[in-house]
Protein backbone atom coordinates (compact mmCIF):
# COMPACT_ATOMS: atom_id res chain seq x y z
CA UNK A 1 0.00 0.00 0.00
CA UNK A 2 1.39 3.34 -1.10
CA UNK A 3 -0.04 6.79 -0.39
CA UNK A 4 -0.07 9.22 -3.27
CA UNK A 5 2.25 12.08 -2.97
CA UNK A 6 4.46 10.38 -0.45
CA UNK A 7 7.66 8.49 -0.92
CA UNK A 8 7.84 4.79 -0.26
CA UNK A 9 10.46 4.99 2.46
CA UNK A 10 8.36 7.44 4.50
CA UNK A 11 5.36 5.16 4.29
CA UNK A 12 7.15 1.84 4.57
CA UNK A 13 8.42 2.63 8.03
CA UNK A 14 4.86 2.58 9.33
CA UNK A 15 3.40 -0.20 7.10
CA UNK A 16 2.43 -3.42 8.91
CA UNK A 17 1.06 -6.56 7.11
CA UNK A 18 -0.84 -9.32 8.88
CA UNK A 19 -2.17 -12.59 7.24
CA UNK A 20 -4.89 -14.77 8.71
CA UNK A 21 -4.27 -18.38 9.81
CA UNK A 22 -5.93 -19.92 6.77
CA UNK A 23 -3.89 -17.69 4.49
CA UNK A 24 -6.90 -16.26 2.71
CA UNK A 25 -6.98 -12.77 4.34
CA UNK A 26 -4.19 -10.22 4.48
CA UNK A 27 -4.50 -6.98 6.55
CA UNK A 28 -2.25 -3.96 6.06
CA UNK A 29 -2.09 -1.13 8.64
CA UNK A 30 -0.49 2.26 7.93
CA UNK A 31 0.49 4.83 10.60
CA UNK A 32 0.52 8.20 8.84
CA UNK A 33 1.21 11.75 10.16
CA UNK A 34 -0.13 14.23 7.63
CA UNK A 35 1.31 17.69 7.07
CA UNK A 36 -0.31 20.94 5.99
CA UNK A 37 1.01 20.30 2.52
CA UNK A 38 -1.00 17.05 2.34
CA UNK A 39 -4.27 18.90 2.48
CA UNK A 40 -6.35 17.99 -0.66
CA UNK A 41 -4.19 15.04 -1.65
CA UNK A 42 -5.34 11.41 -1.91
CA UNK A 43 -4.33 8.44 0.19
CA UNK A 44 -4.85 5.09 -1.64
CA UNK A 45 -4.62 1.42 -0.68
CA UNK A 46 -3.87 -1.07 -3.48
CA UNK A 47 -3.72 -4.87 -3.22
CA UNK A 48 -2.47 -7.43 -5.75
CA UNK A 49 -1.51 -11.12 -5.86
CA UNK A 50 1.58 -11.77 -7.85
CA UNK A 51 0.70 -15.50 -8.19
CA UNK A 52 -2.38 -14.67 -10.17
CA UNK A 53 -2.88 -12.58 -13.26
CA UNK A 54 -6.07 -11.00 -11.94
CA UNK A 55 -6.37 -7.20 -11.83
CA UNK A 56 -5.22 -5.28 -8.78
CA UNK A 57 -7.66 -3.92 -6.22
CA UNK A 58 -7.33 -0.24 -5.10
CA UNK A 59 -9.21 2.21 -2.85
CA UNK A 60 -8.38 5.89 -2.06
CA UNK A 61 -9.39 8.79 0.19
CA UNK A 62 -8.99 12.54 -0.26
CA UNK A 63 -7.19 14.05 2.72
CA UNK A 64 -8.60 17.10 4.48
CA UNK A 65 -5.98 18.41 6.90
CA UNK A 66 -6.94 20.98 9.60
CA UNK A 67 -4.21 23.24 10.99
CA UNK A 68 -3.77 26.60 12.71
CA UNK A 69 -3.54 29.71 10.49
CA UNK A 70 -0.28 30.82 8.95
CA UNK A 71 -0.17 34.64 8.65
CA UNK A 72 2.20 36.96 6.85
CA UNK A 73 2.17 40.80 6.87
CA UNK A 74 3.02 42.72 3.71
CA UNK A 75 3.58 46.46 3.29
CA UNK A 76 1.67 48.13 0.51
CA UNK A 77 3.34 47.53 -2.84
CA UNK A 78 3.57 51.24 -3.63
CA UNK A 79 5.47 52.08 -0.44
CA UNK A 80 9.21 52.09 0.16
CA UNK A 81 9.90 51.00 3.77
CA UNK A 82 13.11 53.08 3.81
CA UNK A 83 11.50 56.39 2.89
CA UNK A 84 8.39 56.64 5.05
CA UNK A 85 8.30 60.02 6.79
CA UNK A 86 5.88 61.81 9.04
CA UNK A 87 2.56 62.65 7.38
CA UNK A 88 2.65 59.70 4.95
CA UNK A 89 -0.29 57.24 4.64
CA UNK A 90 0.70 53.60 5.16
CA UNK A 91 -1.27 50.37 4.62
CA UNK A 92 -0.60 46.70 5.31
CA UNK A 93 -2.09 43.41 4.03
CA UNK A 94 -2.30 40.23 6.07
CA UNK A 95 -1.96 37.02 3.99
CA UNK A 96 -3.33 34.00 5.88
CA UNK A 97 -3.19 30.29 4.99
CA UNK A 98 -5.55 28.26 7.17
CA UNK A 99 -7.92 25.25 7.12
CA UNK A 100 -10.63 25.66 8.07
CA UNK A 101 -10.71 29.35 7.05
CA UNK A 102 -10.17 32.03 9.70
CA UNK A 103 -13.16 33.67 11.31
CA UNK A 104 -11.28 36.67 12.79
CA UNK A 105 -8.16 38.75 12.06
CA UNK A 106 -6.48 41.08 14.60
CA UNK A 107 -3.76 43.71 14.17
CA UNK A 108 -1.20 44.52 16.87
CA UNK A 109 1.22 47.44 17.38
CA UNK A 110 4.12 46.65 19.71
CA UNK A 111 2.06 43.79 21.16
CA UNK A 112 -1.11 45.86 21.76
CA UNK A 113 -4.29 45.16 19.82
CA UNK A 114 -5.32 47.94 17.43
CA UNK A 115 -8.95 48.95 17.15
CA UNK A 116 -10.66 51.02 14.52
CA UNK A 117 -10.23 54.74 15.31
CA UNK A 118 -11.09 57.02 12.43
CA UNK A 119 -10.03 60.17 14.31
CA UNK A 120 -6.59 58.70 15.05
CA UNK A 121 -6.27 57.55 11.42
CA UNK A 122 -6.56 53.78 12.11
CA UNK A 123 -8.78 51.93 9.61
CA UNK A 124 -9.21 48.13 9.55
CA UNK A 125 -11.06 46.46 6.65
CA UNK A 126 -11.10 42.67 6.04
CA UNK A 127 -7.44 41.68 6.23
CA UNK A 128 -5.99 45.18 5.61
CA UNK A 129 -4.74 47.93 7.94
CA UNK A 130 -4.54 51.60 6.92
CA UNK A 131 -2.58 54.21 8.92
CA UNK A 132 -3.27 57.79 7.89
CA UNK A 133 -0.70 60.56 8.51
CA UNK A 134 1.84 58.51 10.41
CA UNK A 135 4.06 60.16 13.04
CA UNK A 136 7.07 59.15 15.12
CA UNK A 137 4.73 57.58 17.65
CA UNK A 138 3.31 55.38 14.88
CA UNK A 139 6.66 53.69 14.29
CA UNK A 140 7.17 50.23 15.71
CA UNK A 141 6.46 46.54 15.18
CA UNK A 142 3.21 45.48 13.50
CA UNK A 143 1.76 41.95 13.39
CA UNK A 144 -1.50 40.33 12.30
CA UNK A 145 -3.19 37.32 13.93
CA UNK A 146 -5.63 34.87 12.30
CA UNK A 147 -8.09 32.72 14.31
CA UNK A 148 -9.84 29.46 13.29
CA UNK A 149 -11.18 26.41 15.13
CA UNK A 150 -7.71 24.90 15.43
CA UNK A 151 -6.22 27.98 17.14
CA UNK A 152 -4.56 31.24 16.25
CA UNK A 153 -1.50 32.06 14.22
CA UNK A 154 0.48 35.33 14.40
CA UNK A 155 2.67 36.68 11.66
CA UNK A 156 6.24 37.81 11.97
CA UNK A 157 6.73 41.43 13.10
CA UNK A 158 7.14 44.15 10.52
CA UNK A 159 9.02 47.22 11.78
CA UNK A 160 7.62 50.46 10.45
CA UNK A 161 10.38 53.05 10.34
CA UNK A 162 9.01 56.60 10.31
CA UNK A 163 11.58 59.31 9.60
CA UNK A 164 11.25 62.90 10.77
CA UNK A 165 13.17 66.13 11.06
CA UNK A 166 15.04 66.95 14.32
CA UNK A 167 13.17 68.34 17.34
CA UNK A 168 14.43 69.49 20.75
CA UNK A 169 14.46 66.94 23.54
CA UNK A 170 12.55 67.99 26.65
CA UNK A 171 13.95 68.65 30.14
CA UNK A 172 17.14 70.37 29.04
CA UNK A 173 18.90 73.16 30.91
CA UNK A 174 17.70 76.30 29.18
CA UNK A 175 19.27 79.03 31.38
CA UNK A 176 23.01 79.32 31.94
CA UNK A 177 24.58 81.73 34.39
CA UNK A 178 28.04 82.72 33.18
CA UNK A 179 30.41 85.34 34.52
CA UNK A 180 32.46 87.56 32.23
CA UNK A 181 35.45 85.84 30.64
CA UNK A 182 34.16 82.50 31.93
CA UNK A 183 33.85 79.67 29.42
CA UNK A 184 30.51 77.88 29.40
CA UNK A 185 29.61 74.57 27.71
CA UNK A 186 26.12 74.84 26.25
CA UNK A 187 24.60 71.46 25.27
CA UNK A 188 21.85 71.05 22.65
CA UNK A 189 20.08 67.68 22.42
CA UNK A 190 17.65 66.77 19.64
CA UNK A 191 15.53 63.81 18.60
CA UNK A 192 15.76 62.88 14.90
CA UNK A 193 15.42 59.99 12.43
CA UNK A 194 17.74 59.43 10.72
CA UNK A 195 20.34 60.38 13.32
CA UNK A 196 22.90 61.73 10.86
CA UNK A 197 22.59 65.37 11.91
CA UNK A 198 24.35 68.66 11.24
CA UNK A 199 24.16 71.50 13.79
CA UNK A 200 24.22 75.25 13.44
CA UNK A 201 24.35 77.81 16.25
CA UNK A 202 23.54 81.52 16.27
CA UNK A 203 23.64 84.21 18.97
CA UNK A 204 20.96 86.89 19.38
CA UNK A 205 20.89 89.92 21.62
CA UNK A 206 19.20 93.29 21.57
CA UNK A 207 21.75 94.60 19.06
CA UNK A 208 22.26 91.94 16.37
CA UNK A 209 22.35 88.23 15.45
CA UNK A 210 25.55 86.36 14.52
CA UNK A 211 26.42 82.75 13.74
CA UNK A 212 28.76 80.88 16.05
CA UNK A 213 31.94 79.70 14.32
CA UNK A 214 32.14 75.97 13.62
CA UNK A 215 35.41 75.86 15.49
CA UNK A 216 33.47 76.32 18.72
CA UNK A 217 30.91 73.60 17.88
CA UNK A 218 31.29 69.87 18.52
CA UNK A 219 28.83 67.06 17.73
CA UNK A 220 28.25 63.66 19.32
CA UNK A 221 25.35 61.69 17.88
CA UNK A 222 22.18 63.72 18.34
CA UNK A 223 23.86 66.21 20.71
CA UNK A 224 25.97 69.29 20.08
CA UNK A 225 28.10 71.32 22.50
CA UNK A 226 29.22 74.89 21.93
CA UNK A 227 31.95 76.62 23.94
CA UNK A 228 30.86 80.16 24.69
CA UNK A 229 32.71 82.88 26.63
CA UNK A 230 30.99 86.25 27.21
CA UNK A 231 33.48 89.11 27.21
CA UNK A 232 31.21 92.18 27.51
CA UNK A 233 27.69 93.00 28.51
CA UNK A 234 26.62 92.60 24.87
CA UNK A 235 27.66 88.94 24.95
CA UNK A 236 24.75 88.07 27.22
CA UNK A 237 21.68 87.06 25.27
CA UNK A 238 20.19 84.00 23.55
CA UNK A 239 21.84 81.08 21.77
CA UNK A 240 19.78 79.28 19.10
CA UNK A 241 20.52 75.68 18.08
CA UNK A 242 19.38 74.35 14.67
CA UNK A 243 19.72 70.69 13.59
CA UNK A 244 19.04 69.12 10.20
CA UNK A 245 19.09 65.66 8.57
CA UNK A 246 18.18 64.34 5.13
CA UNK A 247 14.49 64.66 5.89
CA UNK A 248 14.71 68.36 6.61
CA UNK A 249 15.80 71.16 8.95
CA UNK A 250 14.51 71.72 12.46
CA UNK A 251 11.51 74.03 12.28
CA UNK A 252 11.67 75.37 15.86
CA UNK A 253 15.21 75.86 17.24
CA UNK A 254 16.36 75.01 20.73
CA UNK A 255 16.70 78.23 22.77
CA UNK A 256 19.27 78.79 25.52
CA UNK A 257 19.54 81.97 27.60
CA UNK A 258 22.97 83.22 28.68
CA UNK A 259 22.74 85.46 31.74
CA UNK A 260 25.21 86.96 34.16
CA UNK A 261 25.84 84.39 36.85
CA UNK A 262 25.29 85.22 40.49
CA UNK A 263 24.23 83.91 43.83
CA UNK A 264 20.86 82.19 44.00
CA UNK A 265 17.78 83.86 45.41
CA UNK A 266 16.38 83.16 48.86
CA UNK A 267 14.00 80.31 49.48
CA UNK A 268 10.42 81.30 50.26
CA UNK A 269 7.11 79.94 51.58
CA UNK A 270 8.86 78.07 54.39
CA UNK A 271 6.67 76.06 56.79
CA UNK A 272 7.31 74.04 59.95
CA UNK A 273 5.63 70.67 60.36
CA UNK A 274 5.83 67.36 62.26
CA UNK A 275 6.91 69.10 65.46
CA UNK A 276 7.66 66.67 68.30
CA UNK A 277 9.70 66.66 71.50
CA UNK A 278 12.95 65.86 69.66
CA UNK A 279 12.41 66.80 66.00
CA UNK A 280 10.67 68.99 63.43
CA UNK A 281 10.54 69.31 59.65
CA UNK A 282 10.99 72.33 57.35
CA UNK A 283 9.74 72.66 53.79
CA UNK A 284 10.39 75.63 51.48
CA UNK A 285 9.99 76.67 47.85
CA UNK A 286 13.19 77.31 45.96
CA UNK A 287 13.99 80.60 44.26
CA UNK A 288 15.95 81.44 41.12
CA UNK A 289 19.22 79.50 41.07
CA UNK A 290 21.29 82.39 39.70
CA UNK A 291 21.85 80.58 36.42
CA UNK A 292 23.73 77.68 38.01
CA UNK A 293 22.70 74.47 39.74
CA UNK A 294 21.90 75.17 43.37
CA UNK A 295 21.71 73.24 46.61
CA UNK A 296 20.32 74.09 50.03
CA UNK A 297 21.78 74.33 53.51
CA UNK A 298 20.10 74.33 56.93
CA UNK A 299 21.77 75.45 60.16
CA UNK A 300 19.92 74.93 63.46
CA UNK A 301 21.16 76.78 66.55
CA UNK A 302 19.98 76.90 70.14
CA UNK A 303 18.33 80.31 70.56
CA UNK A 304 20.09 81.42 73.75
CA UNK A 305 23.57 79.95 73.42
CA UNK A 306 23.68 80.03 69.59
CA UNK A 307 25.27 76.59 69.68
CA UNK A 308 24.89 74.69 66.39
CA UNK A 309 22.69 71.66 66.91
CA UNK A 310 22.33 70.51 63.29
CA UNK A 311 23.91 71.27 59.90
CA UNK A 312 22.18 69.69 56.88
CA UNK A 313 22.38 70.07 53.09
CA UNK A 314 20.05 68.76 50.39
CA UNK A 315 19.40 69.19 46.65
CA UNK A 316 15.85 70.35 47.44
CA UNK A 317 14.68 72.56 50.32
CA UNK A 318 13.22 69.71 52.42
CA UNK A 319 14.75 69.01 55.83
CA UNK A 320 13.98 66.84 58.85
CA UNK A 321 15.88 67.80 62.03
CA UNK A 322 16.19 65.17 64.78
CA UNK A 323 18.01 64.51 68.07
CA UNK A 324 16.91 67.78 69.68
CA UNK A 325 16.10 68.58 73.29
CA UNK A 326 12.53 68.68 74.49
CA UNK A 327 10.95 72.04 75.29
CA UNK A 328 13.82 74.06 73.81
CA UNK A 329 13.84 77.10 71.50
CA UNK A 330 15.77 76.88 68.23
CA UNK A 331 16.72 79.19 65.39
CA UNK A 332 16.79 77.67 61.88
CA UNK A 333 18.65 79.45 59.06
CA UNK A 334 18.12 78.27 55.47
CA UNK A 335 20.48 79.11 52.59
CA UNK A 336 20.54 78.32 48.90
CA UNK A 337 23.98 78.21 47.28
CA UNK A 338 25.74 77.56 43.98
CA UNK A 339 29.28 77.93 42.72
CA UNK A 340 28.92 81.72 42.84
CA UNK A 341 28.03 81.86 46.51
CA UNK A 342 25.06 81.49 48.78
CA UNK A 343 21.91 83.51 49.28
CA UNK A 344 20.82 85.57 52.23
CA UNK A 345 19.42 83.33 54.99
CA UNK A 346 15.78 82.84 55.83
CA UNK A 347 15.43 82.66 59.64
CA UNK A 348 12.73 80.56 61.30
CA UNK A 349 11.98 80.23 65.00
CA UNK A 350 11.16 76.69 66.10
CA UNK A 351 10.45 75.05 69.44
CA UNK A 352 10.19 71.42 70.38
CA UNK A 353 7.34 70.14 72.51
CA UNK A 354 7.73 69.94 76.27
CA UNK A 355 7.89 66.68 78.17
CA UNK A 356 4.68 65.63 79.96
CA UNK A 357 4.23 67.36 83.34
CA UNK A 358 4.47 64.08 85.21
CA UNK A 359 7.87 63.40 83.72
CA UNK A 360 9.14 66.88 84.55
CA UNK A 361 8.25 66.55 88.26
CA UNK A 362 8.72 62.83 88.71
CA UNK A 363 12.07 63.09 90.51
CA UNK A 364 10.90 65.95 92.74
CA UNK A 365 7.68 64.24 93.79
CA UNK A 366 9.06 60.77 94.55
CA UNK A 367 8.48 61.38 98.25
CA UNK A 368 4.83 62.29 97.70
CA UNK A 369 2.01 59.84 97.85
CA UNK A 370 1.13 57.85 94.80
CA UNK A 371 -2.33 59.40 94.53
CA UNK A 372 -3.37 59.67 90.92
CA UNK A 373 -6.26 61.68 89.60
CA UNK A 374 -8.41 59.51 87.43
CA UNK A 375 -11.33 60.69 85.30
CA UNK A 376 -13.77 59.17 87.84
CA UNK A 377 -12.16 61.14 90.69
CA UNK A 378 -12.45 64.33 88.67
CA UNK A 379 -16.15 63.67 88.12
CA UNK A 380 -16.72 63.01 91.83
CA UNK A 381 -14.87 66.17 92.80
CA UNK A 382 -17.00 68.16 90.38
CA UNK A 383 -20.23 66.68 91.80
CA UNK A 384 -19.20 67.40 95.39
CA UNK A 385 -18.23 70.97 94.49
CA UNK A 386 -21.58 71.51 92.79
CA UNK A 387 -23.46 70.20 95.85
CA UNK A 388 -21.49 72.49 98.16
CA UNK A 389 -22.26 75.49 95.99
CA UNK A 390 -25.97 74.61 95.91
CA UNK A 391 -26.03 74.17 99.70
CA UNK A 392 -24.31 77.51 100.22
CA UNK A 393 -26.83 79.24 97.98
CA UNK A 394 -29.73 77.64 99.89
CA UNK A 395 -28.28 78.76 103.24
CA UNK A 396 -27.83 82.33 101.99
CA UNK A 397 -31.43 82.43 100.71
CA UNK A 398 -32.80 81.09 104.00
CA UNK A 399 -30.78 83.59 106.00
CA UNK A 400 -32.05 86.44 103.88
CA UNK A 401 -35.64 85.30 104.36
CA UNK A 402 -35.14 84.96 108.13
CA UNK A 403 -33.59 88.43 108.27
CA UNK A 404 -36.54 89.89 106.38
CA UNK A 405 -39.00 88.12 108.74
CA UNK A 406 -37.13 89.44 111.81
CA UNK A 407 -37.23 92.96 110.39
CA UNK A 408 -40.97 92.70 109.82
CA UNK A 409 -41.58 91.42 113.37
CA UNK A 410 -39.46 94.23 114.82
CA UNK A 411 -41.35 96.83 112.80
CA UNK A 412 -44.73 95.47 113.97
CA UNK A 413 -43.50 95.31 117.56
CA UNK A 414 -42.15 98.88 117.50
CA UNK A 415 -45.38 100.16 115.99
CA UNK A 416 -47.41 98.55 118.80
CA UNK A 417 -45.14 99.86 121.53
CA UNK A 418 -45.17 103.36 120.03
CA UNK A 419 -48.95 103.35 120.02
CA UNK A 420 -49.05 102.42 123.75
CA UNK A 421 -46.51 105.09 124.65
CA UNK A 422 -48.48 107.77 122.80
CA UNK A 423 -51.60 106.87 124.72
CA UNK A 424 -49.84 107.19 128.02
CA UNK A 425 -48.42 110.54 127.13
CA UNK A 426 -51.84 111.84 126.34
CA UNK A 427 -53.43 110.62 129.62
CA UNK A 428 -50.67 111.32 132.18
CA UNK A 429 -49.66 114.65 133.66
CA UNK A 430 -47.20 116.61 131.67
CA UNK A 431 -44.34 116.74 134.10
CA UNK A 432 -44.36 112.99 134.58
CA UNK A 433 -44.20 111.86 130.90
CA UNK A 434 -42.54 114.83 129.28
CA UNK A 435 -39.61 115.05 131.65
CA UNK A 436 -37.02 113.23 129.62
CA UNK A 437 -34.24 114.34 131.87
CA UNK A 438 -35.99 113.50 135.23
CA UNK A 439 -33.89 111.21 137.38
CA UNK A 440 -35.92 108.07 136.73
CA UNK A 441 -34.10 105.01 137.90
CA UNK A 442 -35.37 103.06 134.94
CA UNK A 443 -33.82 105.40 132.41
CA UNK A 444 -30.49 105.21 134.22
CA UNK A 445 -30.17 101.58 135.20
CA UNK A 446 -32.54 99.52 133.11
CA UNK A 447 -31.15 98.64 129.69
CA UNK A 448 -34.62 97.88 128.40
CA UNK A 449 -35.82 101.28 129.56
CA UNK A 450 -33.04 102.91 127.59
CA UNK A 451 -34.15 100.91 124.62
CA UNK A 452 -37.63 102.28 125.06
CA UNK A 453 -36.35 105.84 125.25
CA UNK A 454 -34.52 105.35 122.04
CA UNK A 455 -37.70 104.16 120.41
CA UNK A 456 -39.56 107.18 121.74
CA UNK A 457 -36.90 109.54 120.44
CA UNK A 458 -36.85 107.86 117.07
CA UNK A 459 -38.19 110.44 114.58
CA UNK A 460 -39.20 107.64 112.18
CA UNK A 461 -41.92 106.33 114.56
CA UNK A 462 -45.20 108.30 114.24
CA UNK A 463 -47.39 108.07 117.35
CA UNK A 464 -50.90 106.78 116.73
CA UNK A 465 -53.80 107.99 118.95
CA UNK A 466 -55.72 105.21 120.71
CA UNK A 467 -58.71 105.34 123.07
CA UNK A 468 -58.87 104.15 126.69
CA UNK A 469 -60.59 100.85 125.94
CA UNK A 470 -57.94 99.81 123.48
CA UNK A 471 -55.24 100.81 126.00
CA UNK A 472 -56.80 98.74 128.74
CA UNK A 473 -57.12 95.77 126.44
CA UNK A 474 -53.49 96.14 125.37
CA UNK A 475 -52.38 96.27 129.02
CA UNK A 476 -54.33 93.09 129.83
CA UNK A 477 -52.65 91.29 126.94
CA UNK A 478 -49.20 92.44 128.01
CA UNK A 479 -50.00 91.36 131.60
CA UNK A 480 -50.93 87.93 130.36
CA UNK A 481 -47.74 87.62 128.33
CA UNK A 482 -45.25 89.04 130.85
CA UNK A 483 -45.69 86.47 133.64
CA UNK A 484 -42.00 85.88 134.22
CA UNK A 485 -39.93 88.56 135.86
CA UNK A 486 -36.73 88.93 133.91
CA UNK A 487 -35.56 92.42 134.75
CA UNK A 488 -33.73 93.52 137.92
CA UNK A 489 -35.26 96.99 137.53
CA UNK A 490 -38.54 95.96 139.22
CA UNK A 491 -37.32 97.03 142.68
CA UNK A 492 -36.04 100.24 141.29
CA UNK A 493 -39.41 100.98 139.74
CA UNK A 494 -41.16 100.19 143.03
CA UNK A 495 -38.82 102.43 144.98
CA UNK A 496 -39.35 105.19 142.48
CA UNK A 497 -43.08 104.82 142.91
CA UNK A 498 -42.86 105.10 146.68
CA UNK A 499 -40.53 108.05 146.67
CA UNK A 500 -42.60 109.91 144.13
CA UNK A 501 -45.58 110.34 146.46
CA UNK A 502 -49.22 110.25 145.68
CA UNK A 503 -48.93 112.79 142.97
CA UNK A 504 -48.00 109.98 140.58
CA UNK A 505 -44.78 111.63 139.56
CA UNK A 506 -42.74 108.43 139.89
CA UNK A 507 -45.61 105.99 139.66
CA UNK A 508 -46.75 107.58 136.48
CA UNK A 509 -43.63 106.60 134.64
CA UNK A 510 -45.01 103.53 132.96
CA UNK A 511 -45.04 102.28 129.37
CA UNK A 512 -44.45 99.27 127.18
CA UNK A 513 -40.92 98.97 128.51
CA UNK A 514 -42.20 98.31 132.08
CA UNK A 515 -44.43 95.55 130.81
CA UNK A 516 -41.63 94.06 128.79
CA UNK A 517 -39.43 93.90 131.90
CA UNK A 518 -41.98 91.83 133.74
CA UNK A 519 -43.82 94.22 136.20
CA UNK A 520 -45.74 92.39 139.02
CA UNK A 521 -49.44 91.98 138.56
CA UNK A 522 -50.52 94.14 141.53
CA UNK A 523 -48.40 97.04 140.37
CA UNK A 524 -49.65 96.64 136.85
CA UNK A 525 -53.24 96.74 138.13
CA UNK A 526 -52.49 99.84 140.19
CA UNK A 527 -51.00 101.55 137.19
CA UNK A 528 -53.99 100.62 135.11
CA UNK A 529 -56.32 102.16 137.67
CA UNK A 530 -54.27 105.31 137.66
CA UNK A 531 -54.45 105.53 133.93
CA UNK A 532 -58.19 105.01 134.04
CA UNK A 533 -58.58 107.65 136.77
CA UNK A 534 -56.56 110.08 134.76
CA UNK A 535 -58.75 109.57 131.69
CA UNK A 536 -62.00 109.82 133.64
CA UNK A 537 -62.35 113.61 134.08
Amino acid sequence: MIAKGTSAPDVGNFNIHKTSNDGNTTTSTLSFVPRKEDDGKYLSCRAENKMMSADRLEDKWKLEIHYTPEAKIILGTSLNPDSIREGTDVYFDCVINAHPPVYKVEWKHNGKVLNINIQAGIIIANQSLVLQGVSRSTAGNYTCVGYNTEGDGESNAFYLNVMYTPTCKPNQTRIYGVAKQEQAQITCQVDANPSDIQFRWSFNNSADSVDVAQAHISRSGTSSVVSYTPMTELDYGTLLCYASNRIGTQRVPCVFHIIAAGRPDQVHNCTLSNISMTSFSIRCSEGFNGGLPQSFLLEVRESHSQEIKSNLSAPIPRFSVTNLEAGAQYQAALFSFNTKGRSEPVILQAATLRLPEKQLTAEKDNHRSGLRFTPMMSVLIGIVSALLIVGLVVIIVVRLQCTQNDDRRKRHKNAAVTAGSTEHRGSTSGPTLSDKGGGSPISKHDSSAGECDSDEKNPDIIPQPVDADETADYVRKRQHISTIETSPSRSLLHQAGNSGGGGGGGGGYIGYCTLRNGMPLHELAAQSKMVSAGDGP
